[in-house]
């Protein structure tokens, strides 16, 4: 007996076959029309997949009983993401639960979730909805791109741009929040950075910058994770601190005086100086305005009392900067004293010229600390922008003197000592004895000993060889009846001396 379904005559069913193309039947008739149909149906289903590969989303869709799978085929990008979702216990819960809320409330429900893959975090939002056939179509969109914006944003306005600790503006708002509250255990600190103006002006906004980085840095270290930490100025931060024993605050404050001192041993021109003042809260009601006031008042007397120290250990470290980088190279200070105060005893200057000229000869290239090694080292000639980056040198010495009281004497010398006997010198373009006496001794003796001492830059040149090359410009770059005493003296040395 032949079973129903190994009939000898059964038909394929083909699309001619279901429209009844070629058959004798009524349904012949229905041919056009059901011919436009399928059509309509074919043109759809190009017009849907089309649509769903032009979508960034990962869709997928669950069933009844929670059964997940991918609702279209995936990129090759896709399907790596949705492999590491559902073969994930935490992520297929989260899609699961979605799933459920749906079934359960027949809602659009919306819910946000992260991938972390190789130090890489994608965030995602899910939203889900149920079809008329009870099935839960999820819509996975990749939100990472907003979502870094907004932190982006919230950043831009909540936090310093430069030292990334938060701003006044949320520093305020801290005041504000706190400000008639009953309250224990408050501490306003007030940090101001010593001496940031004269860096600014000597060493560049660059540096300074650096500072006001290392500064936040350091105090973000000690009292970030106590509090609210901010940068509330150009050289001002202010600490914020709740539920802190007054004295954690002291020994947090002597920590950070080891870091500066840490610092300032490992640094050779970032010399880095605090002043701060705190204010303690012990309890009862807070009034922050007053203690900011207190706090902030502390730190002033203290930046007063440091001022001129915190100026000429500047200096004085600026000095060991030159020295540590060959910008002097040794024994050039004393070969050049020398042979200055030689040059000012023939002339019988009064001893005041000759106390400057000794102190010209030390400090006239303090400005050089200022000047990019790549410029100060160049091997071959500068540039014209790297001469007159070098020029500035001058006027950077007499800035840093000018804050000195050791040195402020001297300061419009260190301006003056590179003008040139015909005019044709730097910065101001002097000419003959409106050059000070002091700088026109000096060009002299510091030319000759450079000449006739290896530098980073080129070797040595005989003592003869520079004699002569100082002859030659004696009425242009020097002074010509001081080039004749310097020679004089030259000629009555010996030559071992």
């Amino acid at each position: 007996m032949e079973r129903y379904y190994e009939k000898s005559d059964k038909k394929n069913f083909t699309r001619e076959a279901i429209i009844g193309l070629g058959e004798e039947s009524f349904r012949k008739n229905y041919y056009p029309e059901l011919q436009d149909k399928i059509s309509d149906l074919e043109q759809m289903y190009a017009r849907n997949r089309a649509l769903l590969s032009t979508i960034p989303d990962i869709l997928l869709v669950s069933n009844q009983k929670g059964q997940i799978i991918p609702f279209s085929t995936p990129s090759s990008k896709d399907q790596t993401m949705i492999d590491e979702i559902l073969n994930s216990e935490e992520y297929i819960r989260i899609l699961e639960s979605g799933v459920k809320e749906v079934l359960d409330h027949d809602i659009l429900y919306t819910n946000e979730f992260s991938i972390t893959k190789n130090y890489n975090t994608i965030y995602y939002e899910a939203r889900f909805r149920k079809s008329e056939y009870n099935e839960v179509l999820i819509i996975l969109r990749d939100m990472t791109e907003r979502i870094q914006l907004e932190k982006q944003l919230r950043k831009l306005v909540d936090r310093d741009s430069l030292t990334g600790l938060y701003n006044r503006r949320c520093f305020e708002q801290q005041l504000v929040q706190l400000t008639g509250q009953n309250l224990n255990n408050i501490t306003m600190i007030s940090i101001d950075i010593n001496g940031l103006k004269f860096i600014n002006d000597t060493l560049g906004h660059l540096i300074g910058d650096s500072i006001i980085m290392k500064a936040g840095y350091y105090i973000d270290q000690i009292f970030g994770e106590l509090g609210l930490v901010a940068r509330i100025g150009g050289d001002e931060f202010g600490v914020i601190l709740h539920g802190v024993e007054e004295t954690i605050i002291k020994e947090q404050l002597n920590a950070l005086n080891d870091l500066v001192e840490q610092h300032n041993r490992d640094s050779l021109t970032s010399t880095l100086s605090l002043a701060y003042g705190y204010s303690f809260h012990k309890e009862g009601l807070v009034n922050m305005e007053l203690l900011y006031q207190e706090a902030d008042n502390i730190m002033y007397q203290s930046k007063l009392l440091k001022k001129d120290s915190i100026r000429g250990t500047f200096v004085s470290t600026f000095m060991k900067a030159l020295e540590v980088k060959d910008y002097i190279s040794e024994g050039h200070v004393a070969r050049m004293e020398r042979l200055a105060v030689a040059i000012g005893d023939a002339l019988s200057l009064r001893q005041k010229q000759m106390d400057r000229i000794a102190l010209l000869t030390k400090f006239h290239d303090i400005g050089k600390i200022g000047i990019p090694d790549s410029i100060l080292n160049k091997s071959g000639k500068l540039t014209p922008d790297e001469w007159k980056v070098m020029q500035t040198h001058s006027i950077i010495g007499e800035r840093i003197a000018i804050e000195s009281a050791e040195i402020r004497e001297i300061a419009p010398l260190i301006l003056k000592h590179h003008e040139y006997y015909d005019g044709n010198g730097y910065p101001l373009g002097l000419k003959g004895t409106d050059i000070p006496i002091e700088c026109r001794v000096l060009a002299i003796v510091d030319a000759f000993d450079t000449m006739t001492n290896d530098r980073p830059y080129r070797s040595a040149r005989a003592a003869k060889d520079a004699i002569e090359e100082i002859k030659h410009c004696g009425g242009t770059q020097f002074d010509p009846e001081l080039v004749s005493v310097f020679c004089r003296i030259q000629a009555s040395l010996s030559p071992t001396q």
